[in-house]
């Protein structure tokens, strides 16, 4: 269940490359919004066989579970994106670089000839 809400959330998405290259902040953005979309007991079905670790000691439960969540929920958004890339495809068609129909003959500019040469010396 978790896997399949980790999808629909990435997919929903038109990701850049920077994205996807920063890993690490694409799947702490991804933990943020799916740790807020979810309910206590998605939270609690997600951690309940973890053991507890020596680093939680002196916190509050909330703030435990919190990270105990996260932690769990970014490992598991890392293996769902590595899964997916290892799928995907790449287009690099989003910028076609169309050239603009004024540039594709006609008449020339009547200010400035296409036979025009610099001049190097700056008219003041």
């Amino acid at each position: 269940m978790m896997e399949e809400m980790i999808r629909a959330k990435v997919l929903s998405k038109q990701w850049t490359f920077t994205e996807i290259s920063n890993l690490k902040a694409t799947i702490d953005s991804l933990c943020s919004e799916l740790y807020s979309e979810m309910t206590f007991t998605e939270r609690f079905q997600l951690i309940r066989e973890i053991r507890i670790q020596e680093v939680f000691v002196g916190q509050t439960y909330e703030d435990c579970m919190r990270e105990a969540v996260k932690i769990t929920l970014s490992g598991e958004i890392a293996e769902t994106i590595r899964s997916m890339l290892g799928e995907a495809t790449v287009n690099f068609g989003g910028n076609k670089n169309e050239i603009s129909t004024g540039s594709l003959g006609g008449e020339p500019h009547k200010e400035r000839p296409t036979n025009e040469k610099k001049n190097s010396v700056l008219k003041e």
